[in-house]
């Protein structure tokens, strides 16, 4: 009896497995390009749903990201999106325009 053995490519990213290097670096580009920007419409209509209830403080929001993130149908909640959320400033935001301006601050400081 003989064994096959299939090689698995794995995205260090995300953890994604593929058949076929071709097909991981695919996936790479597409879906972890090192240059694309998480906005806030990402974070609000992906992880969100676009339907979180304000007011809401920085632990409330990290708190419902953490439960999302395994979840099979929020692909959109990367790496990424956990670090901008968890690196927010630590206040209470009232709506989604101050939520905004939490995350725009927080890629501000990550920039310099």
């Amino acid at each position: 009896m003989t064994e096959s053995f299939t090689t698995k490519f794995i995205c260090k990213v995300c953890g994604n497995t593929f058949e076929d290097q071709s097909i991981l670096n695919q996936h790479i580009a597409d879906s972890h390009h090192p240059k694309r920007i998480v906005t806030i419409n990402d974070i609000i209509n992906g992880v969100f749903e676009g339907k979180i209830n304000f007011p809401k403080t920085k632990a409330e929001i990290v708190k419902e990201v953490e439960k999302n993130k395994d979840n099979e149908n929020k692909p959109e909640i990367t790496p990424e999106v956990i670090d901008i959320i968890r690196n927010l400033p630590d206040r209470r935001y009232n709506d989604q325009a101050d939520l905004a301006l939490g995350i725009e601050q927080q890629q501000q400081k990550a920039r310099v």
